[in-house]
């Protein structure tokens, strides 16, 4: 039986004007995602399905089922582990996240 709710678990909903929402659009499609498209050698977004201008829990899957039926041609078995990670964005380390950033290719004023 799961544990009930503290309100520990819920974290506060951001109201952002409408202005603000069309600029992070505006600099997602136009530096984040040309960045993301063509990372520097030393980052890999291979296995990254999130977060992408192409990216859907689909392609995961069908990225997933692909790779099962091409080992299961040379093997007789194939064992799959799924975890989850449902809760691992309320312990991001920001400045990981910005160290990876700092390597993309992008203008320096959209960076900082």
């Amino acid at each position: 039986m799961a544990a009930p709710r503290t309100s520990a678990d819920y974290r506060p909903i951001s109201i952002t004007s409408v202005i603000s929402r069309i600029l992070e659009r505006i600099v997602v499609r136009e530096y984040i995602y040309p960045s993301l498209r063509n990372p520097p050698p030393s980052l890999t977004f291979r296995d990254q399905f999130a977060f992408q201008p192409t990216g859907s829990t689909t392609a995961a899957i069908v990225h997933l089922v692909h790779t099962i039926t091409a080992v299961l041609e040379n093997n007789p078995f194939v064992v799959v582990l799924a975890l989850d990670f449902s809760e691992t964005f309320d312990s991001v380390r920001h400045s990981a996240v910005i160290g990876k950033f700092s390597f993309l290719h992008m203008p320096d004023h959209i960076y900082n």
